[in-house]
């Protein structure tokens, strides 16, 4: 099956509007960032790691080129972005133009839908294409923590440590994002379980840290979650978030009881 009849275009939004005053398309922008910001991924779904091709095709300059153009134009015409995204890919069936479509439905608050188009293009691919088909799975999963959707969340960075198994070195932001989705369906010892694998491969990493003392905490165990958050404030003694675990930890053992961190 081909990827055209993979991923199909979907209707856009309007994006006219008065002017001097925000399109619709800018307004859900505005709107995802402020979801991202309060509901942060680990990873962004809009970030593209720089080391992995988005094109299949080796040395494919053009194809590259022309999901870079495309993914810059997300922030200011998301819009625009997908409409360049669909053309490109309907013209050169290539994966970058998919893959940048996918990412301006996410822009747009879309998140569900760019993330089932992100999953369905990661499993369409050349199983060669082990880096695309793990940073597909990867985005597609941190688009579902931003539609709150951690069972799907979960699935697709489970399939991404599958597809990476064989390098270790690469599992613990995988493992760190997979923590997030255990720990929005409330549990917490797979979530502290994933965060610890993490630390084995990547030991003294703040964030998992941080992340394992709320799970610990979760579980009532206080003082391990104690020790955690300070060990976070060591690592990076102004970062809030993790200042905040370490009040949250302090309570929590003033009073034996979890903090309630919504």
């Amino acid at each position: 099956m081909s990827l055209a009849a993979l991923i199909l275009p979907f209707a856009l939004m309007q994006a006219s509007g008065p002017v001097g005053n925000p399109s619709p398309a800018q307004e859900a922008v505005q709107a995802h960032r402020q979801n991202e910001a309060n509901n942060p991924p680990i990873h962004s779904p809009l970030h593209v790691a720089p080391s992995h091709a988005a094109s299949i095709s080796t040395g494919n300059a053009e194809g590259e080129a022309h999901f870079r153009a495309c993914v810059a134009k997300i922030d200011s015409d998301p819009e625009a972005a997908y409409e360049d995204g669909m053309a490109w890919s309907s013209l050169r069936h290539d994966v970058g133009g998919f893959r940048c479509a996918a990412m301006a439905l996410i822009a747009q608050n879309r998140a569900e839908e760019g993330a089932q188009r992100l999953q369905a293009l990661s499993g369409s691919i050349s199983p060669d294409a082990i880096g695309l088909r793990v940073d597909l799975m990867s985005q597609a999963g941190n688009a579902y923590l931003l539609a709150r959707e951690p069972a799907s969340a979960r699935s697709a960075f489970t399939m991404a440590l599958t597809t990476i198994s064989h390098d270790p070195s690469q599992m613990p932001d995988l493992l760190i994002d997979r923590a997030r989705s255990y720990a929005m369906e409330h549990d917490y010892r797979h979530a502290e379980e994933d965060l610890s694998h993490a630390l084995d491969i990547r030991p003294n990493d703040a964030l998992a840290l941080r992340l394992r003392a709320s799970a610990r905490m979760h579980q009532n165990a206080f003082e391990l979650a104690h020790a955690d958050a300070q060990a976070a404030v060591n690592l990076e003694p102004t970062n809030v978030d993790a200042l905040l675990m370490l009040g949250h930890t302090n309570e929590a053992l003033r009073t034996r009881q979890a903090v309630d961190e919504q």
